[in-house]
């Protein structure tokens, strides 16, 4: 699995070679440089790269890329996941919940959740979490869900609204297109609409499961949506679909597990 993690990092860079994108599969309204997958352990924010392992969450200076520079490193709870970036702040996946952390590295809140896997993406102040119970998370435990949490004010992140699922892994979003992989329910497709009542300071959001372009068929672990193009990859290779018309047209095979090993 670690030769398919260094692929969505090889097509990360190449993504954030065509324009201004974001971590994490989220669209291009936050304020990262590259777009990887949901399972990413790594986000880059303009010269910085922030890592994430079993021990530490550490942030270098690349604006030498050929000599990064490392500046902070601060330890982390045990069951951190992935990691991603959004304005000034960095969330993180965990087994117990959503970790957020801003550009210094110092823990500045948590949302806490049933103990499941947990990849989160964010896009206009709404993060939305996978959790998964399965034994591929080596939990069997928690719950098979897609939680909606609003991060407009990322010290006091609110819980939305979940919605069952039947396994999900990684998802990804761009503008009103969500996507999800959901284990042997195949990849889903929701569209999003997020209405804000400024008198309130309360978000609503509407998620519509969108049966027609979803793909029961497509073998899914993770996601890259970026301006129309989508990247999904599993166990065996990594495909690529054009969403810029729904329903998605599939461009083909562009990494195989041959070629990632």
């Amino acid at each position: 699995m670690r030769r398919f993690y260094g692929m969505m990092i090889l097509i990360a860079l190449l993504v954030s070679g065509c324009g201004s994108g974001s971590g994490g599969g989220a669209s291009a309204a936050n304020d990262a440089t590259g777009t990887g997958g949901s399972m990413a352990r790594f986000a880059i924010v303009g010269d910085k790269l922030y890592t994430l392992n079993r021990r530490t969450i550490n942030a270098f200076d690349i604006a030498q890329p050929t000599v990064p520079i490392p500046e902070i490193s601060q330890p982390v709870p045990f069951d951190v996941e992935t990691l991603h970036a959004y304005k000034n702040y960095l969330y993180v996946g965990a087994e117990t919940g959503v970790y957020i952390y801003d550009q210094s590295l110092n823990q500045v809140a948590k949302f806490t959740h049933l103990r499941s896997c947990d990849p989160v993406v964010v896009q206009d102040d709404v993060a939305f979490v996978t959790l998964n119970s399965s034994n591929g998370c080596h939990l069997d435990s928690g719950e098979n869900s897609l939680q909606v949490l609003d991060v407009r004010d990322p010290l006091k992140p609110v819980l939305i609204k979940t919605k069952n699922m039947y396994a999900p892994s990684g998802l990804g979003i761009d503008g009103k297109n969500l996507f999800v992989c959901d284990g042997a329910g195949g990849l889903k497709l929701f569209d999003v609409n997020v209405t804000k009542n400024n008198e309130t300071n309360k978000t609503a959001v509407t998620l519509t499961f969108n049966r027609a372009s979803s793909r029961a068929d497509i073998d899914c672990y993770d996601v890259i949506a970026h301006k129309g193009l989508l990247v999904v990859s599993n166990g065996e290779d990594v495909r690529e679909y054009d969403y810029t018309r729904l329903p998605m047209v599939d461009l083909g095979i562009i990494r195989t597990k041959t070629i990632m090993q």
